[in-house]
């Protein structure tokens, strides 16, 4: 799998980027786990390297980099000299025609972070065409931490644009959208990395369950009730939602035994269980 962050850097991002870079370690550690051969590589909305911070190193990251969350970190600190004509969907091609370590023959998921919208020559419908075309029979998807719609956002952290061009790409090629604006960045990344992984966080109970009899097990692993890095139950949902490190990893066995609510009639006796359930 390669995986493409392009993140703007233009003159408005530096408390956008400073959030990204604080909470790098959300993003990387599930790669980190999941046992997935990845490249990962970032660019910029603007790569000229008169646009980027003299000491910019650019890196390809893998499975097998030191420190990875800290090499993460450096990498999106891009700066802010870039062009205020943010071309996301134009240097993200640049970048995935010309990087000698990203891979043909790959899967690619792309994450596009800006807080304005795309001023690219190509459009957004004729983007996700070209990637297909470059990565012919594997998946794509481009993901878009970006302005909401339809008027953009404003928090503590961030305000940006609507990324109407960006949101446009990621609807057409199924990838996943968050705000920029978001004040919780930790849970932003860690959402964008179950997507980027195609991890599944959420698994639904067949009958509502009687909660001080629900077990929930990953691969004969008892999985503790809490809200981090453990499991919650929504009862709007009827669904076990799992959380941080306790998210099962591919190809692995869920199970969830319980019995199930019976109102005042409920007694003991056959339990409900909803069981080898088998992640993707």
């Amino acid at each position: 799998m390669d995986i493409l962050w392009v993140v703007d850097n233009s003159c408005s991002m530096s408390e956008e980027q400073e959030q990204l870079s604080l909470h790098a370690t959300s993003f990387v550690s599930f790669l980190s786990n999941a046992a997935v051969d990845f490249r990962l590589v970032v660019t910029t909305t603007d790569p000229d390297p008169k646009s980027l911070p003299f000491d910019y190193d650019p890196v390809t990251m893998t499975a097998d980099t030191a420190d990875l969350a800290t090499v993460f970190a450096a990498a999106v600190e891009v700066g802010t000299e870039g062009d205020r004509d943010e071309r996301g969907f134009d240097f993200a091609l640049e970048a995935l025609t010309e990087h000698a370590d990203l891979r043909k023959g790959a899967d690619l998921e792309l994450v596009f972070f800006s807080d304005e919208d795309d001023y690219s020559e190509i459009g957004p419908i004729a983007f996700v065409n070209e990637l297909q075309a470059m990565r012919q029979g594997k998946a794509i998807a481009v993901n878009a931490v970006v302005g909401d719609l339809p008027e953009g956002c404003a928090s503590l952290l961030a305000a940006a644009d609507a990324g109407v061009r960006y949101i446009d790409a990621q609807e057409e090629s199924g990838g996943l959208r968050e705000s920029i604006c978001s004040a919780d960045y930790a849970a932003l990344l860690e959402r964008i990395a179950l997507k980027v992984l195609g991890l599944e966080r959420r698994f639904a109970l067949s009958e509502v369950p009687e909660l001080d009899t629900l077990e929930v097990r990953v691969d004969d692993a008892l999985i503790p009730n809490r809200e981090r890095h453990g499991w919650v139950y929504d009862p709007g949902n009827n669904w076990v939602e799992f959380d941080g490190y306790a998210v099962p990893p591919p190809g692995s066995t869920v199970s969830l035994s319980y019995f199930p609510w019976l109102g005042d009639l409920n007694a003991s006796g056959d339990t409900g269980e909803d069981s080898g359930v088998e992640t993707p």
